[in-house]
């Protein structure tokens, strides 16, 4: 049951069920610790959800411990105690100062708090691929952690993330349902001399207001809508410029439904189609 501001989407036990399949994953890779800095991934494992991933958080899962740690910026702790659950032990800020520090990091905390934990000598997965998992973070954890082992996890919380449970297939199903409405308010707006950014606040506005029952959330990518030759490459987003009255237009979009995406891709075709 989600409170007012919308967290507390998934039971404590539903938590509890991931976290242990996690940890079966870890003992299998020969990991005592691993450092989870994938945005999803931590809101996977904790429910952690705060627009504060431009600077270093992470979560971390050792064997022995029977919750996840969250470690991140000394103003966005207030985000976890709402979001998570979890108890205020394993919400560790790090100091404000370090943000944009040239000289310390806050990893260097982070690698204090893993010695302080008697986890100096650990084997810890890090997410090599993880987009925020930065090549200075890496650098100061392997600095401030010289004793430790440290390998690629490979995705190891992601593909955990890949069966959905029974809770997870509500939630999708519901950002299709978004989705397809989004799609649909975009379409009938599509007119020859439609600017394209009329169409594109169409869509943000199905896409927030979602359907009875179930709103919206923003997306993770935003509406890709190549027009004309644009159509001949994929990931071009949209101007001001009119449609046109001849031609093709490539539409992709998400519905979102508690973080939980769904996406839809449509062409359409102005004027008279072509000969096959």
């Amino acid at each position: 049951m989600a409170t007012a501001n919308g967290f507390g989407t998934f039971t404590q036990a539903e938590y509890g069920q991931r976290l242990a399949g996690v940890k079966t994953r870890m003992q299998k890779a020969g990991f005592d610790l691993i450092v989870c800095q994938d945005p999803a991934n931590m809101c996977w494992l904790t429910g952690y959800d705060g627009w504060s991933f431009y600077v270093p958080q992470c979560v971390l899962v050792h064997l022995e411990e029977d919750r996840p740690i969250w470690f991140g910026r000394a103003q966005d702790a207030k985000s976890a105690r709402l979001t998570t659950g979890l108890p205020e032990t394993n919400i560790v800020p790090f100091s404000e100062r370090l943000v944009q520090q040239p000289v310390e990091h806050p990893y260097d905390e982070l690698a204090q708090l893993i010695r302080s934990r008697g986890w100096g000598k650990a084997r810890i997965g890090v997410e090599m691929d993880a987009h925020y998992y930065t090549a200075r973070c890496h650098a100061q954890l392997v600095e401030g952690l010289p004793d430790a082992h440290f390998a690629n996890n490979h995705d190891l919380v992601n593909w955990a993330r890949l069966v959905k449970s029974e809770a997870e297939l509500v939630l999708i199903r519901e950002a299709g349902a978004i989705c397809t409405h989004a799609m649909n308010r975009a379409i009938e707006k599509m007119r020859p001399g439609v600017p394209q950014n009329h169409v594109i606040a169409e869509i943000y506005h199905a896409q927030s207001m979602g359907v009875p029952g179930a709103g919206g959330d923003y997306a993770a990518i935003c509406p890709l809508m190549p027009v004309g030759e644009g159509t001949s490459t994929p990931h071009l987003t949209w101007s001001d410029a009119p449609l046109p009255d001849s031609g093709l237009t490539i539409l992709e979009i998400a519905g979102v439904r508690r973080r939980y995406h769904a996406a839809l891709t449509r062409t359409v075709h102005f004027g008279k189609p072509p000969q096959a």
